[in-house]
């Protein structure tokens, strides 16, 4: 069973509290932030509060949460298993997961992203798994930013880099479709240590299935 972590976070909007492993149950009493969602220049991965009913349901996920009062949600990371027919999905020993999350407009440089990503990706059973994010470009909100879509590609580098994420060369066709598009992995210790699993993976990466291998 894995283990719950919660904590507290002092923002320049008042507390926001962390929980990640949120049950259907918990989820019920939240309210999704506007500030996820659907806008004119990007497209959220997660639209809806139905949709992480849906992540909170699965027993091999971790839907993470940050809580800001009233029980409104501003922001989620999520870790989960690809399902078919995605590529990803296809890696069986070692898992894959994919890891995702947003934070809503108005709380964004606040400091809080950084550690609900180090409570997700830092669990030890992730040693034993091949964590991965695939960052398409019209998934990001850069409206009020500042940024070109290759800075804002490199902040996700630079966010994720010192937790042992690196950048992939892939042929999968929606990466490849903007230049600016990208695909990192954590390659868990237990992973690391075993050519096999890791020729696997990076054979994966072309479209090579483990089965051809």
């Amino acid at each position: 069973m894995p283990t719950r972590r919660t904590t507290t976070l002092t923002t320049p909007n008042g507390p926001v509290d962390i929980f990640t492993y949120v049950t259907p149950e918990e989820l019920a009493g939240y309210e999704l932030d506007p500030g996820i969602g659907v806008f004119s220049r990007y497209r959220s991965i997660i639209t809806s509060k139905q949709t992480l009913e849906e992540i909170a349901r699965d027993p091999e996920a971790n839907l993470t949460l940050a809580i800001a009062q009233p029980q409104r949600i501003v922001g989620y990371v999520v870790r989960r298993r690809p399902k078919p027919p995605e590529r990803w999905a296809m890696m069986d020993p070692p898992i894959m997961h994919e890891l995702f999350g947003e934070l809503a407009r108005g709380w964004r440089g606040m400091g809080i992203i950084r550690p609900m990503v180090e409570m997700v990706v830092l669990e030890p059973e992730n040693e034993e798994r091949i964590l991965y994010i695939v960052g398409y470009s019209w998934h990001w909100d850069l409206d009020g930013t500042g940024r070109s879509l290759m800075e804002y590609r490199q902040s996700l580098i630079s966010l994720l880099a010192p937790l042992g994420f690196k950048i992939y060369p892939t042929n999968e066709p929606n990466v490849n479709l903007r230049p600016e598009n990208l695909f990192m992995a954590r390659l868990g210790a237990k992973v690391e240590a075993d050519p096999v699993l890791k020729r696997k993976f990076t054979n994966l990466l072309f479209g090579i299935s483990p089965e051809e291998d």
